[in-house]
């Protein structure tokens, strides 16, 4: 006496071009697949993917450091601060571009006691400066109170 054949517990798929219903390990149907070539793998699939994805990080990365060549290094000096009524610093840093193509400066602005310590600090985006070129970079610093001795620029 034959045993009856084992029903496969799984869910029936359906073929990814027609839609007829297929077997659980299958991927394409026979009237889809006429030529009965073998199907890829899932892990065939998932390896393209991530081959693609790490190919395009990758390519990304390159173009950003071509497109970031030659903008910068940028020297920074400060020309003067003061404090307002409201207890705020208000200092203006001269930014020169020493690189060999024009593009903005990230600056830092810190506002120290006479001990050196910090009061206060705020970072703000320069203006577009041509290759050599200096420009003026002005910033507030709030609740750094009258105390403040001096103030230091660092630009990237």
């Amino acid at each position: 006496m034959k045993a009856p054949a084992a029903v496969d517990p799984r869910p029936a798929r359906h073929c990814y071009k027609c839609g007829r219903e297929i077997g659980p390990d299958e991927s394409i149907c026979e009237v889809c697949n006429r030529a009965g070539m073998a199907t890829p793998s899932a892990t065939q699939y998932h390896g393209t993917i991530v081959v693609a994805i790490v190919a395009g990080v990758a390519l990304l990365a390159v173009a950003a450091s071509l497109a970031m060549r030659g903008i910068g290094p940028f020297r920074a000096d400060v020309v003067g601060f003061e404090v307002n009524q409201q207890g705020a610093v208000l200092a203006t840093a001269r930014v020169t571009n020493e690189g060999t193509r024009a593009g903005r400066a990230k600056c830092q602005f810190t506002a120290r006691d006479a001990a050196g310590g910090e009061l206060g600090a705020v970072s703000t985006v320069s203006t577009q400066a041509t290759p050599g070129a200096a420009v003026l970079v002005p910033a507030v610093i709030p609740g750094a109170g009258g105390q403040a001795a001096s103030v230091t620029v660092s630009c990237q």
